[in-house]
């Protein structure tokens, strides 16, 4: 089966292939919410909170709770779920339905944030007696950090720590936050935000120091509380901070901003899939559509109604989708016209007196002539039609695939 042929098929209904890696920046498990039920909370109060954990992960912190569509969900939040699962501890594991979610969030007209988000590098020490110390991955206080990440749906990552990143980060480094050396040390991970925090005190007393930088903007503060409130606390600062720069804003109802993407470099059925769910993974509610396959180049159709600068920025969450320049097209050749060579006879020139009356045969063949020309003449008023204006050309951007 050609790469043409194989495209028609999974259009056409065949399931897509799976790619075989998917960007770090991908949340996998993004629709799963956990949490302990509290004693004195009943088992709808704990589906409710964990649905409103799920609309927060993706309409923001900020989300309407109050509007009719949101509000009638949570009045029965089982019908947005696919799966619930009791643990020891009175723990509830919760798998959420993309499509019913998605349903009631387009309804409500919320800003989206969808599967595909930016990661966040964490470099971090802990204050001790004895001074500053790395914060290992595995320490108690690291895995706190990712079960809130987790829970606030932020892609947290930490750093080798190896003999590379000690050579430009230290503990000084991290503490005084400097961006130089932090920056310098994220560019050889794929992460689009580097975090330094600081942590200090008991479990029962935490205090957090964190500055963010993502794309050109950086933030800081300071949280204090248990460590586990502070971690979550942490955690929906950053997914806030996610939010404002990579949510789609909602269209108004029946419109839709739509981009023409012409993406190079897709060799096969199995990058134009992997192409296709990076393209779905966006959040929008309208599925890209395929408009032409030229060679290893396709051109697809997408709907967003954010703004070139946000289209770019969500698109480049996945390392393997790069922006370039327009292409140079080269001219078509002009037609060539063979020239027609007319054979020369030689005639006698015959002098024609201007003076002379034209013969009435002539006369005759003017004048019907004329008259065939007058009737054969359509009505111009009677058949112009009016001109329709040209439908405005789609803003378009190009990109090479990398898979």
């Amino acid at each position: 089966m050609g790469f043409k042929q194989g495209i028609r098929a999974l259009l056409s209904g065949m399931a897509l292939v799976a790619a075989l890696h998917a960007p770090a920046a991908v949340l996998d498990n993004l629709y799963q919410v956990q949490l302990t039920q509290q004693e004195d909370q009943s088992r709808d109060q704990a589906l409710r909170e964990a649905t409103v954990v799920m609309l927060q992960r993706l309409a923001g912190q900020n989300v309407d709770l109050k509007h009719q569509a949101i509000a009638n969900a949570l009045k029965s939040p089982q019908e947005l779920m696919s799966r619930i699962a009791t643990a020891e501890g009175g723990q509830l594991r919760i798998q959420f339905e993309p499509d019913a979610l998605g349903r009631v969030l387009k309804q409500s007209g919320q800003p989206l944030l969808g599967p595909n988000r930016p990661g966040i590098l964490l470099w971090a020490v802990e204050a001790g007696e004895l001074g500053d110390r790395l914060l290992s991955p595995v320490a108690p206080r690291a895995l706190l950090l990712k079960q809130a990440a987790q829970h606030r749906g932020v892609a947290l990552s930490f750093p080798l720590a190896d003999l590379q990143d000690l050579s430009l980060v230290s503990e000084q480094v991290i503490r005084q936050a400097s961006s130089e050396e932090l920056l310098e040390a994220s560019k050889r991970y794929p992460a689009d935000g580097t975090l330094a925090l600081v942590a200090g005190g008991s479990d029962e007393n935490t205090e957090l120091q964190w500055t963010l930088w993502l794309n050109d903007q950086h933030q800081s503060g300071t949280i204090s509380g248990s460590a586990t409130q502070a971690a979550d606390e942490l955690m929906q600062a950053l997914a806030a901070q996610v939010f404002a720069q990579y949510a789609i804003p909602a269209a108004a109802t029946g419109e839709h901003a739509e981009w023409r993407l012409h993406v190079q470099g897709v060799d096969g059925v199995g990058a134009y899939s992997a192409l296709l769910g990076m393209l779905r993974r966006l959040g929008t509610q309208q599925q890209p559509r395929l408009l032409s396959i030229e060679g290893d180049e396709v051109v697809l159709q997408v709907s967003f109604p954010g703004s070139e600068e946000q289209l770019e920025r969500m698109l480049g969450l996945d390392m393997r989708l790069q922006r370039i320049e327009e292409p140079v097209r080269e001219p078509e050749p002009e037609p060539e016209f063979e020239s027609v060579q007319t054979e020369q006879t030689d005639l006698p020139l015959v002098e024609l007196d201007p003076n002379a009356p034209e013969s009435p045969v002539a006369e005759a063949e003017s004048a019907e002539m004329a008259d065939e020309e007058d009737s054969a003449a359509p009505d111009v008023a009677a058949t112009q039609q009016p001109v329709e204006p040209a439908a405005p050309a789609l803003p378009t951007l190009y990109f090479r695939w990398r898979g």
